[in-house]
């Protein structure tokens, strides 16, 4: 079967580099490095007598991690920095008691846009799967560090908490049986626009 796979030139593996992500504000070609949604399902032990036995439990999504490119425009710092305003967080120096408010989810995930799309594509650019994220929060940001001894971009590293996540496939459909609609990058940057303020 091995054999089969590495001689038939039309099986054609996925490939890492192959895939295109952006949020709201942040767009497609500043994000470097993304971690995939990854599951995690908690077990119940039962002993009896000399055993044990394991039951599974409830489904836990773990949150994702990317690395962006901070350019000077669009700028990614301040792009995260007005999405963390718009989650509801207020700092110290503008504080009013009138107006003052807090983080809500229902505000971090506005902020967000209210979805995250990861779209994997083939090598002719249509869409072979695409991850959907449903109600992301930024839970960390780090701004990098500066170094006079190095000559790298400077980077962000972002960690997105989310509730749960559907993959859509464009062979066979999601788990609930719908194919992807718009298999091609031009879909993927017209839904997502990609430009700061949006």
């Amino acid at each position: 079967m091995s054999e089969s796979f590495w001689s038939d030139f039309t099986v054609e593996p996925k490939r890492k580099f192959r895939w295109l992500m952006s949020f709201r504000g942040i767009p497609q070609w500043i994000v470097k490095k993304v971690s995939k949604p990854n599951i995690t399902i908690s077990e119940a032990e039962h002993s009896f007598l000399n055993y044990k036995f394991y039951y599974p439990g409830r489904v836990e999504w773990a949150e994702i991690s990317m690395t962006l490119v901070d350019p000077v425009y669009p700028d990614a710092s301040k792009t995260l920095m007005k999405l963390l305003s718009d989650s509801g967080y207020v700092d110290p120096g503008g504080f009013e008691v009138t107006k003052e408010k807090t983080i809500s989810k229902r505000g971090a995930v506005t902020a967000m846009g209210g979805k995250i799309y990861l779209s994997q594509l083939d090598a002719e650019g249509a869409i072979l799967e695409e991850w959907q994220l449903f109600n992301p929060w930024i839970k960390s940001v780090s701004f990098d560090e500066l170094d006079y001894e190095s000559d790298d971009l400077l980077n962000v590293e972002l960690t997105i908490r989310y509730d749960w996540a559907r993959l859509n496939s464009a062979v066979g459909g999601d788990i609930h049986g719908s194919a992807l609609k718009s298999p091609s990058m031009e879909g993927i940057v017209q839904r997502e626009g990609g430009g700061v303020g949006r």
